[in-house]
C-alpha cells in the first residue's frame, strides 16, 4: 500500500480513537452497534465538558478540537477502525501536503488501487485495512 496512504489512514484511525476516549469521558457510551447509535437520542450536543464540539449523525459523528477535528461513522459492530475515501479527504483537508499527496484526487486514486489489490476491504458502509489490529478499543473491531 501507499505509504502516505497508510500515514493518513493511522492518523485517521489515532484520532478517531482519541475522539471516541472523549467522548466516553463526557459520559457518551460507545454503541454495541452503528444501528443502536443512530437510533440513540443524545442529551447533548455541541459544546461539551473538556472543550470539545460534538455533532452526532447517522451512524457516526463529527469532533472537533481546538486544533483538530474528526468525522467518522462505527461500524456495524460499533467498530473504530473503518474508513471511507471521503473521510480520509476531509481529515486530510489542508494538511495534504503534510502526508505527501498534492490533491483529494491523489488520495482517492491510492485509494482505489489500494481496494483493487486488496490492502483495503470493503463492507457494507466502511473500509478496514486488511491487517486490522484485532483490538478493538485501539480502533479495530
Amino acid at each position: 500500500m501507499d505509504a502516505r496512504l497508510m500515514n493518513l489512514i493511522r492518523d485517521f484511525q489515532r484520532k478517531v480513537a482519541q475522539a471516541v476516549s472523549m467522548l466516553e469521558s463526557a459520559g457518551i457510551a460507545r454503541p454495541l452497534s452503528n444501528i443502536a447509535w443512530a437510533s440513540a437520542d443524545f442529551p447533548k450536543r455541541g459544546p461539551m465538558p473538556g472543550g470539545f464540539t460534538f455533532y452526532p449523525h447517522g451512524f457516526g459523528c463529527a469532533i472537533r478540537c481546538q486544533d483538530w477535528s474528526v468525522d467518522f461513522d462505527f461500524g456495524d459492530a460499533g467498530e473504530i477502525d473503518g474508513f471511507d475515501e471521503g473521510r480520509l479527504c476531509s481529515f486530510g483537508g489542508k494538511r495534504l501536503a503534510d502526508y505527501g499527496f498534492k490533491s483529494e484526487d491523489e488520495i482517492r486514486l491510492s485509494y482505489r488501487q489500494a481496494t483493487e489489490v486488496g490492502d483495503l476491504m470493503p463492507s457494507r458502509t466502511l473500509s478496514y485495512l486488511r491487517e486490522r489490529q484485532g483490538n478493538n478499543d485501539e480502533g479495530a473491531g
